[in-house]
């Protein structure tokens, strides 16, 4: 969508009312994160994130990436800020559902239970999944970053692919949960990263493959983002700080969330499509046969 296009989207009456200001700095930037929300509908990307919705506006260059003074210095107050306090208030006025944004920082663990077993078993068919993988290790998805898991958690699930968020070099996460993961394949490991096109030597990436290989075999690949899908799009690197250095010293990058998040979505389904033993579709019309004939039985088990 162009930029003429995006500002064109009008909304209803309705939801104007619920807006702050049309010509004020707080209602203009909510009418550009309520626009590129809808977009995200449009296009079957969501939920999305804060992060991402944020790159979309900036990559249009609806907002700049950071406010500058009169001096020409940075001002302590973000774009990024305004951009969360843009989002919230849509959410907080139920002008979009709360369910359209993922919160990756945080989570919640319950359990399910049921009256007696066959109570259980029956509400738990809806969610049954026939293997896709012929026995073998699903891909392992790993995200530099937990607002880029977050969005791609949904197309894990659907291809039963274990995904998590290394959030940066990390050690400790790496040994105690996804090492294990990696330990248990009797053969290589197929891994699909996704994280930040780091001109100083993706370090980042490099940390969490030394520490995994101590594990097994990986066959290792990056999905996103490449030199390749960089330049395809024109994407501009940014400066970024690299705070192992005393003093900080800054390296051009192009972050994963410089692509659209349908974009990055598209690529990730394309290649788990591609490595599929059969097609999806006709697993899951398996275990629509399945889910239904176990039903039968356990209505007349109980009748």
């Amino acid at each position: 969508m162009s930029n003429t296009e995006h500002a064109s989207v009008k909304f209803s009456p309705e939801i104007e009312a619920k807006l702050s200001k049309a010509n004020s700095k707080a209602g203009r930037l909510q009418r550009e994160v309520l626009r590129v929300l809808v977009e995200h509908r449009n296009d079957g990307a969501l939920p999305t994130s804060g992060r991402f919705i944020f790159y979309e506006l900036e990559g249009r260059g609806v907002v700049p990436r950071v406010y500058v003074k009169p001096d020409g210095s940075r001002a302590p107050r973000t774009l990024a800020q305004d951009v969360a306090d843009a989002l919230y208030y849509v959410r907080e006025k139920r002008i979009i559902p709360w369910s359209w944004v993922v919160d990756e920082t945080r989570d919640l663990a319950r359990w399910e239970y049921a009256e007696d077993a066959y109570q259980y078993v029956a509400a738990q068919l809806e969610s049954f999944r026939l293997d896709l993988w012929e026995g073998e290790p699903p891909p392992l998805v790993l995200c530099e970053s937990r607002s880029l898991a977050g969005v791609l958690k949904n197309i894990a699930s659907t291809y039963l692919c274990p995904i998590a968020a290394t959030n940066g070099q990390v050690g400790g996460f790496l040994h105690t949960d996804v090492g294990p993961l990696v330990a248990q394949a009797e053969d290589e490991q197929r891994v699909f990263y996704l994280g930040d096109l780091d001109y100083s030597g993706d370090q980042i990436e490099a940390n969490t493959r030394e520490v995994l290989e101590e594990y097994g075999d990986l066959k290792w690949e990056k999905v996103a983002i490449t030199k390749q899908q960089a330049e395809a799009k024109n994407l501009t690197a940014i400066s970024k700080p690299d705070k192992r250095f005393k003093p900080v010293q800054y390296f051009d990058a192009i972050e994963t969330e410089a692509l659209r998040q349908v974009e990055i979505q598209r690529i990730l389904r394309e290649r788990l499509d591609a490595e599929l033993p059969e097609p999806l579709e006709d697993v899951q019309v398996r275990e629509d046969e399945q889910r239904e004939e176990v039903s039968t039985k356990l209505d007349g088990s109980t009748s």
